[in-house]
């Protein structure tokens, strides 16, 4: 059942329209290293389907970043988001592990390995490229 409910995530929005909107979504700016966040948005969107987040969070037993600069592998250790105690998934990672300097990368959240989360509609860094797949950018 996961895997039909999963097929169609995106995500959405934030929960209240009064918290000020990143210029970012998915990673925040910490110095040397960037930090990936995910798990804060109600909904996720897998494929077609849209996913109520907190309905289905018991089923999330691993999320993984995928990118290319770790060749898209949704299985790589590295990459293994860290669940804290406000049910926010969280990876801190160096920058030089993602690229250089002035580099844009792009990054996807993988469910269960398995799962791809499409980039919220409103996400100020997503990019659809040729190949009609939607990604999350990092500048660097």
């Amino acid at each position: 059942m996961l895997t039909v409910l999963l097929v169609g995530l995106i995500f959405v929005s934030y929960a209240a329209k009064s918290q000020p909107r990143p210029a970012n979504f998915g990673y925040i700016e910490k110095g040397d290293s960037m930090e990936f966040i995910f798990g804060q948005q109600k909904t996720i969107t897998i494929g077609n389907q849209v996913i109520v987040l907190k309905d289905r969070f018991s089923e999330i037993m691993v999320v993984n970043v995928a990118g290319d600069f770790n060749f898209w592998n949704p299985r790589d250790v590295e990459f293994i988001a860290v669940m804290g105690n406000d049910k926010i998934f969280r990876l801190t990672i160096a920058k030089n592990k993602i690229g250089r300097k002035g580099e844009s990368r792009q990054f996807k959240f993988v469910i269960n390995q398995t799962h791809w989360v499409e980039p919220p509609k409103d996400a100020p860094n997503q990019i659809t490229g040729k190949d009609r797949n939607t990604n999350l950018i990092i500048n660097l």
